[in-house]
């Protein structure tokens, strides 16, 4: 489908960037800076900021809505789309940010797309998150970045949990928020025929580094909301399961979980989500049972079907049925060879079975994969001090702990060494 994007001044510019503020904090003024060079206008709308973040906007050239908050993050987005006069749109958050090449990329994608068919953009957050067990979907900042901000995140969080939605679209009258929370255009797009297409970007997201019990707590309200006025969808279901982990309710997020599964059976990710938090609660049938509906899911993707395998291991290791575990790890690792998790879990169960060597070589390559991460390294420091080699033990020990210096295990390990040295 082709359609005009709205040109209601002689000459629009090409982009706009348009957010809402609430209180933004140390990662306004560095996004607002970095994006001036990039886009053509600034929409920012106000819900009640107290830092000073209405000041910060104007000063690097925003147009400035203060609104009321309203308890509808839709309401509020859609407030700026209706302020934009450019004919794109990125839609960012103050806690957000694009490395340089991708700001480039944003635009000239923009461009490109301005003289032909209308199209849109799904990018990839990374939510940025201290406690890397924390989810199951937790990823590694890769070694390799090539989206990575001149001052890398790594340096306080290992890793992300990754989302992806729309973020880029023509500037047009039909195309709006939907949900009171966890707001997406990807419903607008579709009744218009627009086609969505990835975009090699990444949305670097700070916002869940510091926790923020307040915070989560209101977004668990609304996350409630919504699923109570949209009981039909499986995605408000989803979403309220994702809140109910973030304030540390499992019962909740299983039960919601489960919902969205009545609603959408071959939901592989909700599925997974489903078996790990009943492994985590030690309820190991029905989490095989969740795992095993991976496979019957039509949309599974390899990594997930590797993580079902990962997950089954787990439970099988855990309840003694160690000659189960090995096929489960070897179907892992042939769907997902670079998952550091899995080499982990492989070097554990060798060690549950007596093989020093194999898992002293799936952990070093654990440690390799995961290169900020304490686990591998405590695993390896364990098993040498088990087979008697302080020394060694001791040097796993303090590997551990520069990555991560605020991990307990590792200092109280060195204590207890040398106090019998």
């Amino acid at each position: 489908m082709r359609f005009e994007a709205r040109r209601d001044t002689e000459s629009p510019p090409l982009l706009a960037l348009a957010m809402i503020v609430r209180d933004g904090g140390q990662f306004l003024a560095p996004l607002l800076a970095a994006a001036t060079d990039h886009v053509d206008q600034i929409v920012v709308v106000d819900t009640g900021s107290r830092d000073g973040s209405v000041e910060v906007a104007r000063c690097h050239g925003a147009l400035v809505l203060e609104r009321p908050w309203q308890d509808d993050f839709a309401q509020a987005r859609n407030a700026s789309l209706d302020a934009c006069r450019a004919r794109w749109i990125l839609c960012l958050d103050a806690d957000e940010q694009l490395a340089p090449g991708d700001w480039d990329l944003v635009r000239r994608t923009a461009a490109a797309w301005d003289a032909g068919e209308a199209a849109a953009a799904a990018i990839v957050t990374r939510n940025y998150i201290t406690e890397p067990w924390s989810r199951r979907d937790w990823e590694p900042v890769p070694a390799a970045d090539p989206h990575a901000l001149p001052s890398h995140p790594r340096g306080v969080a290992p890793g992300f949990v990754p989302t992806r939605k729309v973020r880029l679209f023509p500037c047009h009258p039909a195309i709006r928020f939907r949900g009171r929370l966890h707001e997406t255009v990807e419903a607008s797009l579709a009744a218009l025929g627009v086609p969505v297409h990835g975009l090699p970007v990444v949305v670097h997201h700070f916002g869940m580094l510091q926790p923020d019990a307040a915070k989560a707590g209101r977004y668990l309200a609304l996350a409630r909301r919504k699923a109570d006025e949209l009981p039909g969808e499986a995605q408000a279901w989803r979403e309220l399961a994702d809140c109910a982990t973030v304030v540390g309710d499992a019962a909740l997020a299983l039960a919601a979980t489960e919902r969205a599964l009545d609603l959408r059976p071959d939901d592989a990710d909700a599925r997974l989500t489903a078996g790990w938090l009943l492994k985590e609660a030690g309820a190991c049938a029905r989490a095989e049972a969740h795992l095993l509906a991976v496979a019957r899911c039509p949309d599974a993707t390899d990594a997930q079907l590797a993580q079902a395998f990962h997950l089954r291991a787990q439970l099988a290791i855990g309840d003694g049925r160690s000659e189960a575990a090995g096929p489960l790890l070897a179907a892992a690792l042939s769907l997902a060879a670079g998952d550091g998790h899995i080499h982990n879990t492989v070097g554990v169960w060798h060690l549950t079975n007596g093989r020093g060597e194999p898992a002293r070589a799936a952990l070093e390559q654990a440690a390799a994969l995961l290169p900020h991460l304490p686990g591998p390294c405590l695993n390896l420091a364990r098993m040498y001090e088990a087979a008697g080699h302080p020394d060694l033990a001791a040097r796993q020990y303090e590997r551990a702990a520069r990555r991560d210096p605020a991990h307990p295990a590792a200092p109280a390990a060195l204590a207890r060494l040398r106090a019998h040295a």
